[in-house]
């Protein structure tokens, strides 16, 4: 059973203004085979190698936000292969740059993470994946919001949807986030499997300097490698998206105020301060059929996929 891709998330509350209902970001998946081209879907066999990146933008009128400021977010994939060990089962390149290692306490530019010119290339990145710089301030490890970790799901397994699924998190984040939180008081372990998801977030301009990103229009945030299983001999289209839930919180532990929202600076200053509600997920597809002779369905399962994001 495979679930959809959701194309939109639409976040509880997000009609509390005028204002934010005509505003929004997204969060953009692209992949790519090794040293191609970054697209919204691409054709593959097993044993291949996919190249994935997240973006994300702000649409708005707004022109008072400098930069991307806080985010939280658990990347999902369906029809993830779970079986089997080594090349017979669908994995990850290792999250090593700034995937575990802390952001904050060390002085910019902090040169494990990921850099801007490997964010841009297709080309796979030496020395494993993770965070791109500068948004990688915040820890990542056991003392704080824990090593980033892929989780996998099967059957529904720890809350997740029925299917075959990997979802990336801090370690010790192994339930599926819930799609809401409306009931109070809120469960710490609920809240606090939201703040472990991947911590996207810069310092403010006059403490970075130099290792500041300002900009709202594809700002690329992660990096990541999929290595597909040699031997499944199932046609299957792995979707990504973004786990239900998994975003900021509005409300704390006694609000029944579920909004979510990444948050944008505002002045040097400012680490975060204006929140903005409403969020669209575009995710991508790797699409694998095993023969050479389903190159055709391929084709044509692209064609498809690219007409209905246009």
């Amino acid at each position: 059973m495979r679930r959809s891709v959701r194309a939109l998330i639409v976040t509880v509350g997000a009609a509390a203004s005028m204002a934010a209902a005509q505003e929004s970001q997204q969060i953009i998946y692209q992949v790519a085979h090794p040293d191609g081209t970054w697209s919204n879907a691409v054709a593959a066999m097993p044993g291949d190698r996919i190249e994935f990146r997240v973006m994300i933008n702000y649409t708005g009128t707004r022109t008072d936000l400098l930069g991307l400021g806080n985010a939280r977010f658990q990347p999902t994939f369906s029809n993830f292969d779970n079986t089997g060990e080594g090349s017979s089962r669908d994995s990850f390149e290792p999250f090593t740059r700034n995937g575990g290692s802390a952001g904050g306490p060390n002085p910019p530019p902090w040169p494990t993470m990921v850099t801007a010119e490997e964010a841009q290339s297709t080309a796979p990145v030496m020395g494993g994946y993770g965070r791109v710089f500068p948004f990688g301030s915040t820890a990542m490890n056991a003392a704080s919001f824990n090593v980033l970790t892929d989780f996998r799901h099967d059957g529904g397994s720890h809350g997740a949807p029925q299917g075959s699924w990997a979802r990336l998190a801090g370690g010790y984040c192994s339930n599926w986030p819930q799609a809401s939180l409306a009931a109070t008081p809120v469960p710490t372990g609920d809240l606090l499997s939201i703040l472990r998801g991947v911590a996207t977030s810069q310092l403010a301009q006059a403490s970075a300097g130099t290792a500041w990103q300002g900009g709202t229009q594809n700002i690329t945030v992660f990096r990541g490698a999929i290595l597909l299983s040699a031997d499944n001999p199932d046609v299957r289209t792995i979707e990504m998206g973004v786990a239900d839930g998994s975003l900021l919180r509005v409300g704390n532990a006694e609000s029944a105020d579920d909004s979510r929202y990444i948050a944008w600076q505002q002045s040097a200053t400012d680490l975060g301060s204006y929140r903005v509600l409403d969020t669209q997920v575009l995710g991508a597809n790797i699409m694998i059929v095993p023969a050479p002779a389903g190159a055709a369905l391929l084709a044509a399962g692209l064609l498809v996929a690219a007409r209905r994001r246009g």
